[in-house]
């Protein structure tokens, strides 16, 4: 700031700038320097972070097996209540860097509560298979809302929607017999609901809560056309892709146009070589799969300039 001022001085004498001018500059790199520091503390922060993981990751190869349980459980404790400390402590500061490094520290503080679960259930109480998965999807979900619940950032919502995935699966998985062929269209009506909580504001932030129904979407019809071997998923993938398209343009949300489209490429070829494979042959179902794609991406081009407002 003192090289600064002598600068301003001299472009003050020299009547380059006049002293309004002056204090406005003053104003705004003063304003920088904190701005500056916070991006400092959020870098040293992801690295301190990445550190720590790379040590216990080295600490679990080499010295893991020899500790006692208490041992496993303390060591695992203590690192997530540390990253949860350090995240709610972060969050006290001002600007976005501090937010986002709250969120990474809240991160690694959901993956050790299921990591402290998983030892648990597994060395403590000796649930096994099936019923020990909602014993660590459970607890990890309940953490994941609330902390998303405090500070609805990027990952704090990856880490409550895929949460979600995990404790509905497993609950289902418990079951018997279990009703894993259908897990497909599970994760396909999870996307559904994570989309319109999405759509109306009850899901933040709203972009990646987008994105990530429109990837459960796109995956769920696929996975339960391979588990059930028949092909009227892929029918609902492709009818959830022309709802995507024809709502991306009154909702102006080209989120759920790039996702219809990609819903479009993924579907549409596999229906047509389901039915057209054998009877008109690879290359013909090629051709044919060709020519639809190139429809559909003519007709997404046009509906992404009527998203865009031109």
């Amino acid at each position: 700031m003192r090289d600064l001022d002598e600068r301003l001085t001299r472009w003050k004498q020299a009547e380059l700038i006049s002293d309004e001018q002056a204090a406005s500059i003053s104003r705004f790199e003063a304003a920088e320097q904190p701005r500056r520091s916070t991006l400092i503390a959020e870098v040293l922060g992801y690295l301190g972070g990445a550190l720590a993981i790379v040590a216990l990751w080295v600490f679990i190869a080499q010295f893991w097996g020899r500790l006692e349980i208490w041992a496993q459980l303390t060591l695992i404790g203590a690192l997530t209540i540390g990253f949860l400390a350090a995240g709610a402590w972060s969050r006290t500061g001002e600007g976005e860097a501090v937010r986002r490094l709250s969120s990474f520290l809240w991160f690694l503080g959901i993956v050790g509560v299921a990591g402290w679960f998983g030892v648990f259930s597994d060395r403590i109480i000796a649930v096994h298979d099936e019923f020990q998965v909602l014993w660590i999807t459970v607890p990890t979900f309940v953490a994941a809302a609330l902390l998303w619940k405090a500070l609805p950032k990027v990952l704090q919502v990856i880490a409550l929607v895929g949460s979600v995935h995990a404790v509905v699966l497993s609950a289902f998985a418990q079951f018997d017999p279990s009703p894993t062929e259908w897990f497909g269209l599970i994760v396909w009506g999870i996307g559904v609901a994570t989309v319109l909580l999405a759509w109306g504001g009850a899901l933040q932030p709203t972009g990646t809560s987008y994105a990530l129904g429109i990837a459960a979407i796109l995956i769920g019809p696929s996975m339960a056309a391979g588990m059930l071997d028949t092909a009227w998923p892929l029918w609902l993938g492709l009818v959830s892709a022309a709802v995507m398209l024809a709502s991306s343009v009154p909702l102006r949300e080209v989120v759920l146009l790039v996702g219809g489209a990609g819903a479009v490429f993924v579907f549409l070829p596999q229906l047509i070589f389901t039915y057209f494979e054998e009877s008109l042959g690879v290359p013909v179902a090629l051709f044919l799969s060709g020519v639809v794609l190139i429809g559909a991406a003519l007709l997404i081009a046009r509906l992404r300039e009527e998203v865009a407002g031109t």
